[in-house]
């Protein structure tokens, strides 16, 4: 027997860890037996409902005639071998391993709950004795603690005290007759010295009274303190013995149990490849029938009724509060982002713009260099703005859909925002046509959260290429207000319903020539870059 487990585990910590290590295992076996226990009862479920089945089958396929009635023929005989295996299946299961491996649990507790009965007893020995100690080991200290005390106020008696204390009672007597003697007619000691020099002897002698007495409770003391400790030590090494035959106990256990649950494990698989080679059989002799996958494909890919939504996060700013602020702040605030938010899609425009002229020109160098008319300082320009474009280009190499769900967060803020801007100066109210898919949302500390759900669009339908609500945002909000808000901007009514939101396209750049559109880009750029 090896001594792996009384090297690990040593001590109360030790002991702890395993009896953790011992419990877990025996729940193990439990539950792995419980859940082997469920798997055989599913399994004689499912082999009664293949039976069942398998009969109502064969009785449907004799109400047809020819290689249909011949295949559900086949098909029931197979589903009834089927049903067959699963029963086997549930018997290996419930006899062949759940029922070992339960009575092995059941078993190794009984022995767990015996070790554990005799190694609480030997910690709650052990916890006991060095209760004891400490108790003695307190009163050792304070006893020495007591002793020094008193020695204390000895030492702060006068000295006169402390001599005269130590002379006899002949001594004190012979003393004052002496001093009568020689004072005859003189001033005598008075009955107030007196009486404080018989007080003072009284307090020394009592101190050093009360010091022997304690020098005799410490020696008591110690001599219980020394006995205690060395009792501690013995119940210690009487714990560590037994605990050590507890490990060697445990460590039998848990072979044990591995071992048998090796064994259980390997008559699992081997039921297991069983079933395995008569589905097998099962399936070659169902080769006949046809199967379209594609068919089933399509099925599975229509049956998801589900509506598909995207959940764009909008912005959401303090100003759209009524209550929040005043109203002069309040507009300032909606005029920045209105301001901000009518900038980012004019940017986004030109970037796409940017981006598509670079796809339909191929080769075509984004630079209007003209040669030796050009100068210096335009060509720095023209090679500013071309690795501008180029950068542009590189970043937005994604596909159409995503670019227009940046497109939809833009417009989306700046229609909610644009509308509360409305609301206030008493504007008319915007159309858009994504305004029934807003959804809003609060935390614990009142701050909004706005989402935009929008139907989420088939991978194989064609982005629109119709001028999106952009340009009508464009029309109905300056692209900058003034921050002392004299004059309020001015908004056109919607008269028709605002085109889809998609990707912007310039008409007037489109019937452009290719060297022409790449001028424009490059100035806009060159404008935005300063």
């Amino acid at each position: 027997m090896t001594d792996e487990f009384r090297d690990c585990f040593v001590g109360e910590k030790g002991y702890d860890a395993l009896k953790k290590l011992m419990r877990n295992s025996n729940e193990f076996c439990t539950e792995i037996a419980n859940c082997l226990l469920d798997r055989s009862d599913a399994e004689k479920v499912y082999a009664k409902a293949l039976r069942k089945n398998s009969d109502i089958m064969q009785k449907i396929a004799g109400r047809t005639r020819g290689t249909l009635s011949n295949a559900f023929t086949m098909l029931a005989t197979q589903t009834n071998r089927q049903s067959d295996a699963h029963s086997e299946m549930a018997n290996v299961l419930l006899n062949d391993i759940f029922t070992p491996i339960k009575n092995l649990a059941d078993t190794q507790n009984r022995e767990r709950r015996a070790i554990e009965e005799t190694m609480n007893a030997k910690f709650k020995e052990w916890n006991n004795q060095k209760s004891n100690d400490n108790k003695f080991r307190s009163r050792q200290f304070e006893k020495s603690e007591e002793i020094e005390i008193l020695y204390l106020k000895l030492s702060e008696l006068p000295k006169i005290g402390r001599k005269h204390g130590r002379d006899t009672v002949k001594e004190n007597t012979s003393a004052q007759l002496a001093m009568s003697c020689i004072m005859p007619s003189g001033r005598g000691t008075s009955a107030s010295e007196k009486s404080i020099s018989n007080s003072d002897d009284k307090y020394q002698a009592n101190l050093e009274m009360d010091i022997q007495k304690a020098f005799e409770q410490l020696k008591g003391i110690e001599k219980r303190y020394h006995e205690s400790t060395k009792t501690v030590e013995l119940t210690r090494q009487s714990c560590a013995t037994e605990f050590c035959r507890s490990c060697d106990k445990a460590q039998r256990m848990e072979l044990d149990r591995i071992t048998e649950m090796k064994n259980f494990t390997q008559s699992f698989i081997n039921s297991i490849q069983k079933f395995c080679e008569t589905m097998y059989q099962i399936s070659h002799d169902l080769n006949s029938i046809q199967i379209s996958p594609n068919e089933d494909i399509i099925t599975q890919a229509r049956s998801n009724s589900q509506s598909n939504e995207l959940e764009i996060l909008l912005y959401d700013i303090y100003a759209e509060n009524q209550n929040a602020m005043n109203e002069e702040r309040r507009l300032t605030s909606l005029n920045y982002w209105i301001d901000l938010l009518n900038r980012d899609i004019s940017i986004q425009q030109q970037m796409n713009n940017a981006y598509g002229v670079s796809n339909r020109d191929g080769s075509m160098s984004l630079s209007n260099d003209d040669g030796a008319m050009c100068s210096g300082k335009d060509k720095r320009r023209e090679n500013k703005n071309t690795e501008a474009v180029e950068r542009f280009s590189n970043e937005l190499s994604i596909d159409r859909s995503s670019t227009r769900l940046i497109h939809c967060l833009y417009e989306a803020s700046l229609y909610k925002l644009q509308s509360v801007y409305n609301r206030i100066n008493n504007l008319p109210p915007l159309q858009y046509e994504h305004s029934h898919c807003y959804a809003k949302t609060y935390n614990e500390k009142g701050h909004p959260t706005t989402l935009l759900r929008i139907p989420l669009q088939s991978s194989a339908q064609v982005l629109p290429s119709a001028p999106s609500a952009t340009r009508y945002f464009a029309e109905a909000m300056p692209l900058s207000v003034p921050i002392s808000m004299q004059q309020p901007p001015v908004v056109q009514p919607m008269q028709t319903q605002p085109p889809p939101i998609g990707f912007v396209i310039d008409n007037i750049s489109m019937r452009s020539s290719a060297l022409g559109k790449t001028r424009e880009i490059n100035n806009k750029i060159h404008f935005l870059l300063g």
